[in-house]
């Protein structure tokens, strides 16, 4: 083709005909940005369909880690709202025998510790390292859910921090007990059923035990909804895309 288009302009020059050579020239110059045009054009659009896939792949992750952490939550309410909850208010309202205690073992779940929650970051840590995503401003998705990992991940282990420190306060006492190591090897309940109905220091621990466990169990059901939230517009964007 380039040998094609030399042998034209040679023609021309040698027969003298300048001006048409001149149009020749022009037009092929703009023949040949053209052609860089399009090549540049291609190029970018080739690079946003793979830039479009490797976001939608992250979104994919991301949308899987969430449905994980909702599951795991909903256990974890499940036995706080079942259990733990009822049996807080139960020790910490009711004035209970020792016939009470023993028809109903899970009020001592007021002295259990607590199930650890952590958030799965897979697609969060992809998200980050995409950093042009969470710049841009047009990429609202990409920004919203780097703010909410941000903000849980804070809200959720201060609540587990918080917990964690209390029940370590509650077993440095329960320890300084004889029966302590009955109790932890479930050969009797009767020192520590007496311990938490007759001590006001255990009543205490107990009920601020409660609060912390309360905003822990708040933190996770706001999780859950702006999850679920997160979750809905992941799916907007894929059908989009």
């Amino acid at each position: 083709m380039i040998k094609f288009f030399r042998k034209i302009r040679y023609n021309l020059l040698e027969t003298g005909k300048t001006s048409k050579y001149l149009k020749y020239a022009i037009g092929e110059i703009i023949l040949v940005v053209i052609g860089i045009l399009i090549a540049l054009s291609i190029n970018n659009w080739n690079e946003i369909r793979k830039q479009k896939e490797t976001t939608n792949s992250i979104y994919v992750i991301v949308k899987e880690d969430l449905i994980n952490d909702i599951s795991e939550i909903n256990l974890i309410l499940k036995y706080h709202d079942e259990v733990r909850k009822p049996s807080f208010e139960t020790v910490l309202n009711t004035n209970l025998t020792k016939e009470d205690w023993l028809k109903n073992p899970q009020y001592l779940s007021v002295i259990d510790g607590f199930k650890d929650f952590s958030i799965n970051q897979r697609g969060f840590e992809l998200l980050k390292n995409q950093s042009n995503l969470i710049a841009n401003t047009k990429q609202n998705l990409a920004s919203e859910i780097n703010l909410f990992y941000n903000q849980h991940l804070v809200e959720i282990d201060v609540a587990i921090d918080e917990l964690f420190r209390e029940n370590v306060d509650i077993n440095k006492n329960l320890k300084k007990h004889d029966w302590f190591s009955s109790f932890l090897l479930h050969k009797e309940t009767e020192g520590i059923i007496d311990y938490i109905s007759n001590n006001t220091i255990a009543k205490n621990e107990i009920a601020l035990y409660y609060v912390i466990f309360d905003v822990y169990a708040q933190e996770l059901r706001n999780f859950r909804e702006n999850a679920k939230n997160i979750i809905i517009k992941i799916d907007q964007q894929l059908k989009e895309n």
